[in-house]
């Protein structure tokens, strides 16, 4: 390998770390988030939903509020780091180094074709809505508390 080709790989390297980190942070994120919201419910619903539980219930929703908008995020960043490395996927390829598109495309169509629904679903989207869940989850906490 020339030394034009380990700078390429080096930096591919960078982005794909970048890109592992963003995703590890995303799923630390939504399970301190996930705990937050469970002891925060645990405590609106062992009270009964009496009225002073009703600021908890708000913070459950802001949590997941905040978690949306977190992981949106942190997917924003992935795809930055993701589209870097494709690209430099690219110059690998034009280089010599990595087996041509082609053989890529290929094997991209087989797994197409062994998941052709699952690999529609869109993976920050099921995060996101998970999220979007637990806010969700807070308002009816809320609406509970204010209905009593």
């Amino acid at each position: 390998m020339n030394q034009s080709e380990t700078a390429v790989l080096a930096y591919w390297s960078e982005h794909r770390d970048q890109l592992r980190q963003s995703e590890t942070q995303r799923a630390l994120l939504t399970n301190y988030l996930l705990v937050i919201a469970a002891a925060l419910s645990a405590l609106v619903v062992q009270q009964r939903f009496a009225a002073e539980t009703l600021a908890l219930s708000v913070l459950i929703t802001l949590v997941g509020v905040y978690g949306a908008v977190s992981v949106a995020k942190y997917h924003e960043r992935a795809q930055y780091h993701l589209t870097q490395a494709r690209a430099l996927t690219r110059v690998l390829t034009d280089m010599g180094s990595l087996a041509g598109r082609d053989t890529l495309d290929e094997f991209r169509k087989q797994h197409y074709q062994r998941f052709p629904r699952l690999h529609r679903v869109r993976l920050h989207s099921l995060w996101t809505g998970l999220h979007v869940g637990i806010a969700a989850y807070g308002i009816t906490l809320v609406t509970i508390t204010l209905a009593r």
